[in-house]
C-alpha cells in the first residue's frame, strides 16, 4: 500500500509539472553606465608642499559630492570604460573654485571616441564637492613633538589644494 502511494504521489508531481509552461524568459535589463571616483596622484611636475618640523599638513576632507552621470545617449554602445581625470581647486572655504580636464601620460582620453559628453560631466559633478578645507598647522619654531596640530600653541590656518581625480 505505501508502495503503491508512493507511486501515486510521484506520478501526480511529475504529471503537474508537465502541465505548468515554462518560465518566460526574463527581460535583459537596461544598459547601465557605471560611474566612480577616485582620487589620484597629481601630475608629475606638480609642486608639492615641503613642511618644517613644526608644520603639518591635514588633508581636506569630501563631505558632499554626487558621483557624475553616465551620459544616457551612449550608454546604448557598450563602451569600454572611459576615464576622465580632473584637477580640482579646494579653496579655503573647502569649495571647489575651480575644475578643469587633465590631460597627460596618465590620464589620456581614448583615441577613438569623443569624450566631451563624459568630461562634461565629470566637471559638473566636481564642480558640486564640498569639503571640510585642508588646513596648515603650525606650532612654534622651538616644537619638538610628532604632531605639530597637538602643540599647545598651534595655530591651524585653511589652506587651498589642488586634487586629482579619476
Amino acid at each position: 500500500m505505501i508502495r503503491e502511494f508512493a507511486l501515486f504521489a510521484a506520478t501526480a508531481l511529475l504529471t503537474a509539472c508537465a502541465s505548468v509552461p515554462p518560465p518566460a524568459a526574463l527581460p535583459l535589463p537596461s544598459a547601465q553606465g557605471a560611474v566612480g571616483a577616485s582620487l589620484i596622484q597629481p601630475a608629475s611636475g606638480t609642486r608639492r608642499m615641503d613642511l618644517a618640523r613644526n608644520r603639518r599638513f591635514i588633508h581636506p576632507n569630501l563631505e558632499t559630492s554626487t558621483l557624475p552621470d553616465y551620459p544616457a545617449d551612449l550608454l546604448a554602445l557598450g563602451l569600454a570604460p572611459v576615464v576622465v581625470c580632473v584637477d580640482a581647486v579646494i579653496d579655503v572655504a573647502g569649495l571647489v573654485s575651480a575644475a578643469r580636464v587633465r590631460r597627460d601620460d596618465d590620464c589620456a582620453p581614448p583615441v577613438d571616441l569623443d569624450t566631451a559628453a563624459f568630461e562634461a560631466s565629470a566637471l559638473q559633478a566636481v564642480r558640486s564637492w564640498n569639503y571640510a578645507p585642508a588646513l596648515l598647522c603650525e606650532a612654534p619654531p622651538d616644537f619638538d613633538g610628532d604632531d605639530a596640530c597637538q602643540a599647545a600653541d598651534a595655530v591651524e590656518t585653511p589652506t587651498a589644494v589642488r586634487l586629482s581625480y579619476a
